[in-house]
């Protein structure tokens, strides 16, 4: 993204070493425009480094969260009528030129015919190898809604694995869950941490306990996900697997985060669903952490969804009956 500013001139992107620190690199001609963002909007950005060989010469991360605030604050301060006067007032008369120039460039643009744009390229392998080691092809790519839904409780909003998103939602970070439990025990001691009281238990003969999460934000909408490739036939649907030796509130957290991403607190019982091999405990639940971007290979999209219009989704028999409980 290149940003012409008042302050100067940046190219903002996202390299591989952002990803799992969740920053950005802010790149410039100039070292003084980094200074000057640095100092008046951006104090979070980290040393300014030197390269005479790459195609920008300076640059600098600083968190990305950090970077959309300081964005913020520059149109907050926006009271010129002239964008390249302004320049002129603060950065001198060669550069408002200079910048004249790309606008000259540029406004061939508008002289020009409309040209379609392309839309992104699908999502064909899922980043995340399955328990074998193996990758994992995604037949029918889902796609990602913008942006701005996630702020909309009207709205439906989606992401792809390792897609974009906004740095919270609501006052919760939507950031990976770093040191998520890695086994069994793990699991167990975490829900031991925090248990509910529930009803007893019994799954009926020849179906396998499991447990699964309906998470709720506190506008009112409800995460659910895609299984990758309609695994067990479903389009879509909330969080849920076998307890394979784990208590069943243990399975709830850890399916919530294998699936969706998110670290989730069970607030209460919601209801029992039997499915075709399962019967299932599901737990009414509200995000703590976690980033559906971070899901796991079972799925290939992760949802927000307005109660409102769960009726509108293609559900399983099961999971109507989990809507169902959500109205009592």
């Amino acid at each position: 993204m290149w940003l012409i500013t008042p302050v100067g001139f940046f190219s903002v992107v996202r390299k591989p070493s952002d990803l799992k620190n969740k920053t950005l690199t802010v790149r410039a001609r100039v070292c003084l425009d980094l200074e000057a963002l640095q100092a008046q909007y951006l104090p979070e950005l980290g040393p300014i480094q030197e390269s005479p060989v790459n195609d920008y010469r300076f640059r600098a991360v600083a968190p990305q969260a950090a970077v959309a605030q300081a964005m913020a604050r520059l149109v907050e301060d926006l009271d010129y009528a002239n964008f390249k006067d302004e320049v002129a007032k603060r950065q001198g008369p060669a550069r408002s030129h200079l910048y004249h120039d790309v606008w000259s460039v540029l406004y061939r643009l508008q002289k020009q015919p409309a040209a379609k744009t392309a839309a992104p390229p699908a999502l064909r392998v899922h980043p995340r190898r399955d328990h074998a080691g193996k990758e994992v092809p995604i037949k029918r790519p889902n796609k990602a809604s913008p942006l701005s839904n996630w702020a909309l409780p009207d709205q439906v909003a989606a992401v792809l694995p390792e897609g974009r998103l906004p740095a919270t939602l609501g006052a919760v970070p939507l950031e990976r869950w770093k040191n998520a439990p890695s086994s069994p025990d793990a699991w167990e001691a975490l829900a031991h941490a925090s248990l509910i009281d529930e009803p007893v238990f019994k799954a009926p003969k020849g179906l396998d306990p499991a447990a699964g999460v309906v998470v709720q934000e506190p506008d009112g909408r409800l995460w659910l996900v895609c299984p990758t490739n309609q695994f067990g036939g479903y389009e879509i649907t909330f969080p849920k697997g076998r307890s394979e030796g784990k208590s069943l509130q243990a399975t709830a957290l850890c399916e919530a985060n294998e699936e969706s991403g998110l670290q989730v607190r069970l607030i209460r019982h919601l209801v029992d669903v039997k499915r075709t091999q399962t019967y299932t405990r599901y737990y009414l639940a509200k995000r703590v952490g976690g980033s559906p971007a971070d899901m796991g290979w079972e799925s290939q999209c992760v949802t927000l969804v307005p109660a409102s219009q769960l009726g509108s989704l293609n559900l399983s028999p099961p999971d109507l009956d989990i809507v169902r409980a959500l109205r009592v």
